[in-house]
């Protein structure tokens, strides 16, 4: 899947034209020496059905409340998406709910990475009353950010610069914002020959903001294309996806090893695809690389679902992502155990706790087959 990295290195052709703006490797490796090891989650309250709800409702009670959970299980970092219809509505309005946020994540000793624009699901964003959520389906009412009509009319793109630097410009001091992830998946809606050149305009944007915390742009494909090639150019740090198990996962932090920067993963465990908690975040852990889960409670996104699951789905035993229910109810108290041994919570050592951990979790697996199985037979 990763592949050509020898050839992009030796011939040198990651060029954005930015370079004396860029963090050098030194820069970069020495600001991740003084921050923490990063675990979280990508955060969008389980009232919200998408980016847009989250800011129009701007329900702060949810937010407290989910917040707190995920410091209860030591997370310390949180990615979270934001619209520009906002900004382009009222900025000084958007700015205020932004610097809301930021303190109730600030109280909980929670750092931000936001995200200014998104290339997944549907592509016509709208302010106002948001859809429902079309049962049993994974994120339905999910919108990008700029949207489709944004990104084909280039008269709009100074919008989209200004949204940018002025966001950038007015955090850019903040030491609750840690990193600004600038662009999720371009890929996602496969017209990467339109979405580039907005990516440039983008990341001079930000450059001309000079922002203390690293820019990035999340690795979520082949290295060896032009948008990878420009990503990893234009990052301080080194963001990427990863689903897959371990193994996968392995061989894609070795081949972005090379390139001698920080690493964070921005997205991963995907439970019935075999990216868990219990194996790939031992290994981000132990390789010091930042770890943000999609899915922290399950809500209105429906991201329990897996992709592709079918309109009226029926809730799976096995839930692809999230870790609460909107209760506060853990989906597996064996993964709340294990998130407290892996911060070093209790006065056992992780190493010696770990096993019981292992044994606890294949119990839980038997127990899924056996209810999976008992069902099996009552509806025969």
């Amino acid at each position: 899947m990763f592949l050509s990295l020898g050839l992009l290195i030796v011939c040198g052709c990651l060029k954005v034209g930015a370079d004396s703006a860029r963090w050098t490797s030194e820069e970069a490796n020495a600001w991740y020496a003084k921050q923490p090891w990063y675990f979280g989650a990508n955060f969008v309250p389980s009232s919200a059905v998408n980016v847009i709800d989250m800011w129009q409702t701007f329900d702060k009670v949810t937010m407290e409340r989910e917040l707190g959970w995920a410091s209860q299980i030591n997370m310390n970092i949180m990615r979270v998406f934001l619209h520009v219809l906002f900004y382009q509505q009222d900025a000084e309005d958007y700015f205020r709910k932004i610097d809301d946020f930021l303190s109730i994540a600030d109280r909980y000793d929670i750092k931000i990475i936001f995200v200014l624009f998104d290339e997944c699901w549907r592509p016509d964003p709208k302010l106002g009353p948001q859809p429902e959520p079309i049962p049993g389906q994974h994120n339905s009412q999910w919108v990008r950010c700029p949207g489709q009509a944004l990104l084909l009319d280039q008269s709009k793109w100074n919008l989209l610069k200004r949204y940018t630097s002025d966001i950038l410009s007015r955090f850019s001091r903040d030491s609750r914002v840690i990193i600004w992830d600038l662009y999720n998946e371009p890929q996602g809606s496969h017209q990467v020959p339109i979405v580039l050149p907005l990516l440039h305009e983008i990341y001079s944007a930000a450059v001309a903001a000079d922002p203390d915390q690293p820019l990035t742009f999340g690795i979520a494909g082949p290295l060896d294309e032009t948008l990878a090639q420009f990503e990893l150019e234009a990052s301080d740090i080194i963001s990427f996806h990863n689903y897959s198990p371990l193994a996968n996962l392995m061989i894609q932090v070795d081949q972005l090893r090379q390139f001698n920067r920080p690493l964070i993963c921005t997205e991963y465990m995907a439970r019935t695809i075999g990216s868990t908690f219990h194996t790939n975040t031992i290994y981000f852990q132990k390789e010091n690389i930042g770890a943000v889960n999609w899915g922290l409670v399950a809500g209105k996104t429906q991201t329990y679902f897996p992709w592709g699951s079918p309109v009226n789905a029926s809730i799976p035993l096995v839930w692809f992502h999230d870790i609460f229910n909107a209760t506060g109810k853990p989906y597996s108290p064996y993964e709340i155990q294990f998130f407290k041994d892996l911060r070093g919570t209790n006065s056992q050592s992780f190493v010696s706790k770990k096993l019981m951990t292992l044994l606890l979790l294949l119990c839980f697996f038997f127990f899924v087959v056996f209810t999976y199985l008992s069902q099996k037979v009552l509806t025969c």
